[in-house]
């Protein structure tokens, strides 16, 4: 059976939830800025300290954002031009943990490299610790979601996680195996693109099937970042579901949800639908 529709699905803070990820990261941060004698930044709090509390009180608003005159957080709209910058630059308004800790980081006087690497080494420090030993989880159904879907559907899953010893994060999830292609380093949003096209192409490649790429129409992106995840498919007519956990209401996807099983029912009926072109 042909499959003519693609589900486009991010990772952290979609399929992968548990705020120990954003929290080893901030730890990271943390022993950086220590290493380059900058911790007094936030008169004697932690990054990890104010992620904590962010999440305990459900809002990325942290008082210890600083802001010009404007009214913009420093360092927005300043990123170099290297590829760190490029490829993640430093968000506003913020969507997710991640994005307050690289904010933080920046502010205290990090650069884009290494905050970029007190990410890649919060990853290692996770395996190390050992997955099972964190709150690390996927939602409850998805594996049987997917697999679902998948009669439907081609499925892949597009995050920014770095490659690297990337099947332990699958395999805790009990998501190995579960899509038709995984494409890491996405360097989201600017290769949005880019990995939207490998995806698409993946679905022309089925054994059953050599014709032209998915129809844009026929793609849903299901993500937990507007810029991210959902305005490129959103720009080419595609469907898009947002998981606004900190009830943002940035962006304008068709369907809003607080969290994955919001989303679920959405998925269905996407991947059973007529086609539309």
């Amino acid at each position: 059976m042909t499959r003519e529709k693609l589900l486009l699905l991010d990772f952290d803070g979609t399929l992968c939830l548990g705020d120990d990820p954003v929290l080893f990261y901030a730890d990271r941060v943390d022993a950086q800025l220590r290493a380059r004698k900058l911790v007094g930044h936030f008169a004697g709090t932690t990054v990890r300290e104010i992620a904590t509390r962010a999440f305990t009180m459900n809002t990325l608003l942290a008082p210890e954002i600083q802001y010009d005159a404007a009214g913009a957080p420093l360092t927005v709209g300043s990123e170099p031009t290297h590829d760190d910058a490029k490829a993640h630059p430093v968000s506003w308004p913020l969507q997710d943990g991640y994005q307050l800790v690289q904010l933080l980081a920046r502010q205290a006087g990090l650069t884009d490299a290494e905050s970029g690497e007190c990410f890649r080494g919060a990853r290692r420090d996770l395996l190390a610790h050992g997955l099972g030993q964190t709150d690390v989880h996927a939602p409850s159904g998805a594996r049987e979601l997917v697999a679902e879907v998948r009669e439907h559907a081609v499925v892949v899953l597009v995050t920014n996680s770095p490659a690297e010893v990337f099947a332990p994060w699958l395999e805790a999830l009990g998501l190995s195996q579960a899509f038709d292609l995984v494409i890491n380093d996405a360097r989201k949003p600017f290769g949005m693109p880019e990995a939207l096209g490998r995806a698409r192409a993946a679905g022309a490649a089925t054994p059953d099937a050599s014709g032209p790429p998915i129809h844009p129409r026929q793609i849903l992106s299901v993500g937990d970042i507007w810029r991210n995840d959902l305005e490129h498919v959103a720009a080419l007519g595609g469907s898009t579901v947002l998981i606004d956990r900190f009830a943002t209401g940035l962006g304008e996807p068709d369907h809003r949800v607080e969290d994955f099983d919001g989303a679920a029912q959405s998925i269905l009926t996407w991947s059973i639908s007529a086609a539309r072109v």
